[in-house]
């Protein structure tokens, strides 16, 4: 904290470069932005006031037919259904995989408890609409002295990034900008109350008396549409003289490089030690680590208001602590969604309303005839009613009828290009089609999954780059939580055990053990962050019932009927995998009586198999001995084999002749019927008996 009453220079320093950066760009940048939510918003805005009102004076209507909303709403659906898991594996140091695991669930933790999911959404939105997004992640101290990870998404128009900068990453730019409006109570609650007097003193001396109104001739509203009574052109305070008005406080975060006190791992790692207790320092060096000087980039953070400095000095934090999202970005040039459908819109907008104003003409074309001609009203009377439903006209005796004025034609011109804006605006704007130009109702679930998997290939480089802000915010996360969540602590984490219930886990965090250990050390280890994205949960978890159905009943596979059930969308289904658990080890009678069933009859097919093996071997021998017997009967018996198709399954001949000098074996009265072998020890005439009574 930097004496608020003696470091006027630095403000005015910080408040120069903030207003060149305003006249390079920025002020072009915030008139743009404000039109293009009022594209979006619609409801009416986008309409220029101005022309507007010139279309009404002349009678003609002003139609909107909105596309900017169902495009964006569209690409933003893709971003709400894929969200991002985070995870950790290790990279050095004492980091394993039990480190990295819990390491991922604090990060995760963390982030859900900062609402990450539903904050990076309005970053998402910021960017399709106004071309620039932030989302800013610092430490937050006030629910706890341990300290938690906060996400705060910023204005776009209050935040002013290097006009120099040629990347998206904030470590490239020179510097970056946030203009904020704060109470005095929120001064002194951040910066103490000596700051507060000082900048409610030193206030007026940057408000421009005839700038009242707005800021530059742009609009900074935010629930209410209308501007505050006293408005300070972005300089100095705003809103009337009491506890709720507002005072400009620039933000800069300035990256310089200094020489720093860092350590050099034995990974080659080198870490900013700078500020930590000599103490640390000590066991640094007790452990061999080198600590030396080096010049590197640190980030400078400083807050300044009108002729008030109240903090000046090098950060905490590694980064600019801001992480931008570009939805399309061209060497430090952004576009946004809106941008490309502005003029489709406009076109739109306007062959509508001449459409309609051709139409009214129709139905009102007007009449033509002599005056004084009608006997049931007056020539001023029918010039005012002569539009009326249900006119009922009475001519004057010879007077000739009133005549209809044939209106004009509607120029066939004027209806195509309605059709063709209105079917070019999902071209342009790139946002998927599957959702408003196919007709769903004759697709299949998988062709459908297919389309929109096609269509969302049109928004790659924006979720590519939403890619980089999601690894952006990760990072830091990470770095975070390693450098100022060292503290002893019990954190509370929410995951879901093996049965799929969403379990309260507590785990004890940087505990130090009698031995000198440190359990569950956070700040130990080197990781490396692994992104992947899922789709939404219905889509997903159906997807993966599918799958299990299928690996089951096609495949084989033995899953557990838990598994499937927890795969399920039933409303009860971690109950009813639980009760499926609990039952898995009882025996169920007609379970057991199929498997027996089942062994049965494979000691069957065995014996059977063993039975007809034996048979074979048997007849083999046979016939071996009759070819011994009578040699020449092999070479007949391998030419009826051949001839009935037989194939041999070594060298030929099939049946080969009886080796020379083979003594011949005793002739025995036995079956010889080839087709029904006698078994061994089983002769013709076994079991028959050959006496009679």
């Amino acid at each position: 904290m930097t004496d608020t009453n003696r470091d006027a220079e630095t403000a005015r320093d910080i408040f120069e470069r903030f207003g060149e950066i305003y006249m390079r760009g920025h002020e072009d940048y915030m008139r743009d932005a404000r039109r293009q939510e009022d594209y979006y918003l619609a409801g009416g805005r986008q309409w220029r006031r101005e022309d507007r009102d010139q279309l009404e004076a002349d009678g003609r209507p002003c139609y909107e037919a909105d596309v900017v909303k169902p495009a964006v709403n569209a690409a933003a659906g893709y971003q709400i259904a894929n969200r991002v898991d985070i995870s950790f594996v290790p990279r050095g140091g004492p980091a394993d995989e039990k480190s990295a695991k819990l390491m991922s669930k604090v990060v995760r933790q963390q982030l859900d408890n900062a609402k990450w999911r539903f904050k990076e959404t309005d970053t998402f939105l910021d960017g399709l609409i106004q071309r620039r997004g932030f989302i800013d992640i610092r430490m937050d101290y006030s629910k706890s002295d341990l300290g938690d990870i906060a996400l705060r998404v910023p204005d776009p128009l209050d935040c002013l990034p290097d006009p120099d900068g040629k990347t998206t990453d904030p470590d490239d730019w020179a510097d970056f900008h946030e203009s904020r409006w704060l109470t005095a109570a929120q001064i002194e609650y951040s910066y103490g109350k000596d700051a507060a007097e000082a900048v409610k003193a030193h206030s007026h001396l940057y408000c421009d008396q005839e700038n009242f109104g707005d800021e530059q001739g742009i609009e900074r509203t935010g629930f209410d549409e209308t501007l505050p009574g006293f408005y300070a052109m972005s300089r100095g305070w705003m809103g009337r003289e009491g506890p709720w008005r507002r005072y400009r406080l620039i933000e800069r975060q300035v990256n310089e490089y200094v020489n720093t006190l860092v350590a050099r791992w034995p990974t080659g790692d080198i870490r900013v030690v700078e500020g930590l207790s000599r103490e640390h320092i000590g066991w640094l060096l007790d452990q061999g680590i080198p600590v030396f000087k080096r010049r590197m980039r640190r980030v400078r953070w400083q807050v300044a208001a009108p002729e008030v400095t109240v903090y000046n000095q090098l950060s905490p934090y590694d980064h600019i602590t801001a992480c931008p999202f570009f939805p399309y970005f061209r060497r430090g040039r952004s576009v946004g969604m809106v941008d490309n459908l502005i003029s489709v819109q406009d076109m739109l907008n306007k062959f509508l309303s001449q459409y309609g104003h051709v139409v009214n003409g129709s139905a009102n074309s007007g009449w033509q005839g002599e005056e004084n001609s009608l006997a049931n009203m007056t020539d001023e009377q029918f010039t005012a009613n002569g539009a009326s439903t249900g006119l009922v006209l009475l001519r004057k005796s010879g007077k000739p009828a009133m005549e209809k004025i044939e209106p004009n034609q509607i120029p066939t011109g004027l209806e195509k290009m309605i059709d063709f804006a209105h079917q070019h605006a999902q071209v342009v704007s790139g946002a998927p089609e599957s959702v408003s130009l196919r007709d769903q109702r004759d697709m299949s679930g998988v062709a459908l999954q297919s389309a929109q998997w096609a269509d969302q290939q049109k928004l790659a480089i924006v979720l590519d780059n939403l890619s980089r802000c999601r690894q952006m915010v990760a990072h830091r996360a990470l770095e975070y939580v390693q450098k100022f969540m060292g503290a002893e602590r019990v954190m509370r984490i929410t995951e879901e055990d093996a049965y799929g219930v969403t379990r309260h886990i507590p785990y004890v965090l940087n505990q130090r053990m009698p031995d000198g250990a440190v359990l569950n050390d956070l700040t130990a280890g080197q990781y490396d962050l692994v992104l992947s994205e899922q789709p939404g949960q219905v889509t997903f978890d159906n997807s993966q019932f599918e799958q299990l159905k299928a690996m089951r009943k096609d495949m084989g596979i033995q899953i557990s009927d838990a598994r499937v059930v927890r795969a399920s969308n039933l409303q009860d289904k971690s109950d009813i995998a639980d009760e499926l658990q609990k039952n898995s080890g009882k025996p169920n009678p007609l379970e057991e009586a199929e498997a027996l069933v089942k062994a049965a009859q494979a000691k069957k097919l065995e014996n059977e198999a063993v039975n007809k093996a034996v048979e074979a071997q048997f007849s083999a021998i046979k016939t071996a001995r009759e070819i011994v017997l009578t040699p020449a009967t092999a070479a007949l018996a391998d030419a009826l084999l051949l001839s009935a198709g037989y194939q041999d399954k070594d060298a030929a001949p099939i049946v080969p002749q009886a080796p020379e000098g083979l003594p011949a074996p005793p002739v025995q009265d036995e079956n010889t019927n080839p087709l029904t072998p006698t078994n061994p020890d089983v002769g013709l005439d076994a079991g028959l008996s050959s006496t009679s009574e």
